[in-house]
């Protein structure tokens, strides 16, 4: 089979390097009858060493960067929501206490808020906090037998103690206030089954994400995916759907997470407002929005550590992909996309009717596949995605800074800097999380451009 391939690209003018890249990566490689197809002796084992450690993309270590645990981001998201919801409820029922003759002791009309509401809304944001707490201490004390039976049962107690709390304020909530305040009240829980389903893993620990029971005995260790050099072509494109899987689960869980955040902290004591209350509208909104983008940086900047993206852009320098040539002539020649072969760069292949230019070190990705080409495009160079969050951390704090700037208000000041305040922190860690990785995969650009140097000398 090689050696049809090889003769037919002899007669068809394909060039010297491609032509031995195909002897070199088909020897080692099985037929469907389980026998190797060509190759044998001491000059072709020889071959086939050099070809497949050609092929073999060269990775540069990460260092080690500190991530805060599970239990501390809990906590300090604990700590944000509860200043974000006590702003909100400034800037709605602030007073003007310092005046002479004002009739108010406080900052604050304290009897014009829901205590129901307030409840609900502390409910709401510290359940995921108390559940990695209890996580942590059944971790600590059970013995090792015990320990799924009891995170099961305790994962379920505290979700009937947590359900009966929030009825029981919905039901109050309910004798004083419309009903249609209620349903939007309840709106993130409706949004949770529709994309959770009747799951309650995800209510409670929203950072880490669900595996097959298989899944994570092969793949994971320690909710931390894996990456193998493999040069199995196949094993390769099933360790990027995993990860493209656990990609897809903390997208969609970070995003579920934020809005949650900003809707029960901020939306929801909007909808409770008396109607003869006035307040800045515009002021409300901002604040609401600023602290949802605020939430987007710190879970992605969470689910998306360093060496997370590392795993994610090592499986995509394996995955490769393919580019469709579209001018073009008659006379190109292009082989049959071969789904067992590891393709260099520059390959030509035919697939489905159409004629695809391979792009990476090497490509074992399916030509046409787009879930394959959005895969290498995002993390064939993982600085794109940390800097993304890191231009949109540095733009909200920016247009923090100017809104203090033009800020006479004392309770828009005093909210927007704990904002600011809370903001640059999370923009510490990403910026520097961008520094090291762009530093790390510049020096590993130019080792991959040389070694893709002696690849082509190696061939030729």
């Amino acid at each position: 089979m090689p050696g049809g391939r090889r003769n037919a690209a002899s007669r068809n003018g394909q060039s010297k390097s491609q032509a031995n890249f195909s002897v070199s990566s088909n020897i080692g490689i099985r037929s469907n009858s389980g026998e190797r197809t060509a190759g044998n002796g001491a000059d072709d084992k020889k071959s086939e060493l050099c070809g497949m450690k050609a092929l073999v993309p060269k990775h540069v270590p990460i260092p080690v960067v500190p991530v805060d645990g599970h239990l501390t981001f809990e906590a300090l998201s604990l700590v944000v929501s509860i200043i974000a919801a006590s702003l909100q409820m400034l800037n709605l029922y602030r007073t003007v206490w310092w005046l002479p003759h004002s009739y108010n002791n406080y900052s604050m009309n304290f009897y014009l808020i829901d205590p129901y509401l307030l409840v609900f809304i502390i409910i709401m944001v510290a359940r995921q906090f108390i559940y990695s707490l209890l996580h942590r201490v059944i971790d600590v004390s059970s013995p090792v037998r015990w320990l799924p039976t009891a995170q099961k049962m305790m994962r379920i107690t505290l979700l009937i103690i947590v359900m009966n709390i929030l009825c029981w304020c919905l039901y109050h909530m309910a004798e004083r206030h419309n009903s249609m305040k209620i349903f939007y009240l309840c709106y993130p829980l409706s949004v949770y089954f529709v994309m959770f389903g009747i799951s309650a893993a995800p209510f409670f620990d929203i950072s880490t994400p669900l595996y097959g029971k298989d899944e994570k005995k092969t793949k994971f260790l320690m909710d931390k995916p894996l990456h193998n050099c493999s040069l199995n072509a196949s094993a390769i494109r099933a360790e990027v759907s995993t990860l493209r899987s656990d990609f897809n689960r903390r997208l969609k869980r970070a995003l579920f997470a934020s809005s949650s955040s900003a809707y029960v902290c901020g939306i929801a004591p909007i909808i409770f407002v008396p109607q003869h209350l006035h307040f800045n509208i515009s002021w409300v909104v901002q604040h609401v929005i600023m602290f949802w983008l605020e939430r987007i940086s710190a879970h992605f900047s969470h689910a998306y550590p360093v060496r997370y993206c590392d795993v994610l852009h090592r499986a995509a320098l394996h995955l490769g992909r393919w580019v469709k040539i579209e001018n073009r002539n008659s006379h190109t020649y292009a082989q049959v996309w071969n789904d067992s072969i590891l393709w260099p760069h520059g390959s030509v292949v035919r697939h489905n009717k159409e004629i695809y230019r391979s792009e990476g070190f090497c490509t074992v990705a399916e030509p046409g596949n787009s879930n394959h080409y959005r895969f290498y495009a995002l993390f064939s160079n993982p600085t794109m995605l940390l800097c993304s969050i890191l231009g949109l951390q540095l733009l909200l704090v920016c247009a923090q800074l100017l809104i203090l700037l033009r800020t006479t208000d004392w309770y828009q000041v005093l909210s927007i800097t704990l904002l600011l305040v809370i903001n640059y922190y999370t923009l510490f860690k990403v910026t520097r999380d961008y520094l090291i990785c762009w530093k790390v995969y510049h020096a590993e650009q130019i080792i991959q451009e040389k070694s893709q140097m002696i690849a082509n000398s190696t061939v030729q």
